[in-house]
């Protein structure tokens, strides 16, 4: 429409220009004064109708009945006929308050043929208001207005007045009566057909650097690639964005997405900000969090954004290959990164000093180490430590270094070696790929996606965003280094490191060691699944992630997984209260996942397909004396059996 008026008013200019400069200014001020003189204001005449003017006015803007008002000024339109005839003589008047006065010589249903002062005009009627007795019934005009043809590929066609369209279907009244047509085998051919061409789905994504970039990238790849779709990705000139280009079949572009490298503080700030679309993070927002940067304050994220757990990831100590540490306790850790250890001796390897090496104070991963290892102590890094200002230069460093330390990502991590860690009750646990999928690695991070509740962004984006935590793009999550959600399945030959250290760690009674001899006779000839049930605090609700978990398990039982096989449910408390009391709310939120899964696999599985077991405080995966560690003591594990095998007893 704008492009109609810039082109009009272009040709109208070139019509006038032999008045001179002063025939083109127009003053719009005037004043609306009643018939008994009782009423009167002035101001700019915005626009009219044949019942309205509209004028801007020092109080603001106003409507004003033209039955009631003469209008004086030079912007006044012509005086309506009130002889009940008419010459043919009408105003033209578009939304921006340009008029057009003349003859009106013809009006097809769609165009009004005006003679003027300048020369005969052809205007759309969709685009004016017409203002004269001259003017076509408005009911008529409107019907021609709307009268559009629709035309398929072997000559039937359709002419009705369009009454909507839904994005697939036209729906035309017809002297058949309403008619609804899909749009994909029609042509539309009248003033108010539908723009329905391919759109590009423009949108950004904020991630962090490097991994992040390289998930979204193969993801889409991959997502793009099933429909045939092609990808061209580049770099801005600054190098610090990245653009995908995806066209149809045809070539023609339908997404437009740029990548926005951001730590997770100001990916936060580009959400809120609507720059971006979706926030991919390394960790969870929190209330707090979006109260600090936004100040809003909210009782729940839930409340203002969409959230999933996208992929797995961790905070892990690197040495050099050669560095025959294989243990580290976080409190070690932390005092390597403030220098109270400065030599290797001192945790167990040779007399060599320590050079650690960190990341930028600013940096995200600088922020996460203050807050989980530093902070609860007091500590701060060493003034010694050697600062990087990249993660590639950060690892590289230590990868070359045969004395150097470092806490960084496990994903970041390239040829450096990751030694298992130490919690504050000595339960140890490697930062391999079923330990982080059962989040019993005290450091393990989730990687979330967030989009606000109130954004409109488009299908593709939408699309895209589902597609990163299918299968598909979980596979594309391990291609970038970071651990998907899967779900895995481990024997417990391979679990000798967590029950081990379960059993060292606490201090355990004779009922808590029959319990534990129990629980190994039990699971001792089964498979242990990666998937593991957690609680909302103080409540029998699964959280989030354990939801999309069992979603994942259901699909696996729906393709086979339970062919021959019995699905065992381990229930687990912490420590705190009673141990008997404790053995039997652990089996009873046993029981509670029982009766999710066999609703989710109605006609699937059966009760006795599924076996319940408690065991209490046993077997903790987090230390006890801390809120997080009893958070993940409060478990269901999911462990398959043969159908033929007994438990060991």
């Amino acid at each position: 429409m704008k492009q109609f008026y810039k082109a009009l008013v272009m040709t109208v200019s070139a019509a006038l220009a032999g008045f001179g400069s002063s025939a083109l200014a127009q003053d719009n001020s005037v004043i609306l004064r009643s018939f008994d003189n009782n009423f009167e204001v002035s101001g700019d005449l915005v626009s009219y109708d044949a019942d309205i003017y509209r004028l801007s006015t020092a109080i603001g803007p106003l409507d004003v009945q033209r039955e009631n008002v003469e209008c004086i000024g030079a912007a006044c339109p012509p005086n309506r006929d009130v002889s009940g005839e008419s010459d043919g003589h009408v105003s033209l008047v578009a939304g921006d308050g340009t008029s057009f006065d003349g003859t009106l010589l013809e009006f097809d249903g769609t165009n009004y043929i005006l003679q003027t002062t300048i020369g005969v005009l052809t205007i759309r009627s969709e685009f004016v208001d017409c203002i004269g007795a001259a003017c076509p019934n408005n009911d008529e005009a409107a019907f021609h207005n709307r009268v559009v043809v629709l035309s398929s590929n072997d000559g039937t066609s359709f002419e009705g007045e369009l009454v909507e369209f839904d994005g697939t279907n036209y729906i035309i009244d017809t002297t058949l009566g309403i008619l609804t047509i899909r749009s994909e085998f029609v042509q539309c051919e009248g003033a108010v057909c539908p723009d329905t061409g391919p759109k590009a789905a423009v949108f950004s994504i904020a991630s962090p650097a490097g991994v992040g970039e390289l998930f979204i990238g193969t993801a889409l790849g991959s997502f793009a690639a099933e429909k045939s779709e092609t990808v061209t990705r580049s770099i801005s000139s600054d190098g610090s964005q990245v653009t995908y280009l995806v066209g149809d079949r045809s070539g023609e572009l339908i997404a437009d997405i740029t990548v926005v490298p951001a730590n997770d503080v100001a990916s936060i700030r580009a959400l809120f900000s609507g720059d971006v679309a979706f926030a991919l993070t390394r960790e969870p927002f929190s209330a707090e969090d979006i109260a600090s940067v936004t100040n809003m304050a909210v009782p729940d994220v839930s409340a203002l954004l969409n959230e999933e757990t996208i992929a797995l990831d961790a905070l892990t100590a690197h040495t050099h290959n050669d560095n025959p540490i294989r243990s580290l306790s976080i409190a070690q850790i932390g005092d390597i990164l403030s220098g109270r250890t400065t030599t290797w001796a001192q945790v167990g390897g040779g007399n060599a000093a320590i050079n650690v090496h960190v990341l930028e104070a600013t940096s995200n991963l600088a922020r996460i180490i203050e807050r989980d290892i530093l902070a609860p102590r007091r500590l701060r890094v060493t003034a010694s430590a050697i600062v990087h200002q990249t993660l590639e230069e950060l690892n590289s460093a230590v990868a070359k270094d045969p004395r150097g330390f470092t806490v960084s990502y496990r994903s970041d991590g390239r040829n450096t070696r990751i030694p298992s860690t130490r919690n504050a009750c000595n339960i140890f646990s490697s930062a391999d790929t079923f330990s982080l999928q059962t989040e019993e690695y005290p450091l393990t991070m989730r990687w979330h996606l967030y989009s606000l509740k109130t954004a409109n962004n488009p299908d593709y984006a939408a699309r895209l965003a589902d597609y990163l935590s299918s299968d598909q793009g979980q596979a594309a999550a391990e291609t970038a280094g970071l651990v998907s959600l899967a779900i895995t399945r481990q024997p417990i030959r391979n679990q000798g490191e967590r029950l081990l250290s379960a059993m060292l760690a606490d201090t355990i009674s004779n009922a808590g060691i029959r319990q534990y001899r129990s629980y190994l006779a039990e699971v001792s000839t089964g498979y242990r699944l990666s998937a593991t049930m957690r609680f909302l605090t103080g409540t029998s609700e699964l959280d989030a992630r354990s939801k999309k978990d069992w979603e994942r398990v259901s699909r696996l039982i729906s393709g086979g997984l339970m062919d021959d096989n019995n699905l065992i449910l381990v229930g687990f408390s912490d420590s705190i209260g009673n141990f008997s009391n404790n053995v039997s709310l652990s089996r009873a939120r046993a029981e509670y996942v029982k009766s999710v899964v066999l609703q989710e696999n109605a006609g699937v599985l059966y009760s006795s397909d599924v076996l319940t077991l408690g065991f209490g405080p046993v077997a903790p995966v987090g230390c006890n004396v801390t809120e997080a560690g009893r958070r993940l003591n409060r478990r269901v594990e999911v462990w398959i059996r043969a159908e033929n095998q007994v438990p060991l007893r």
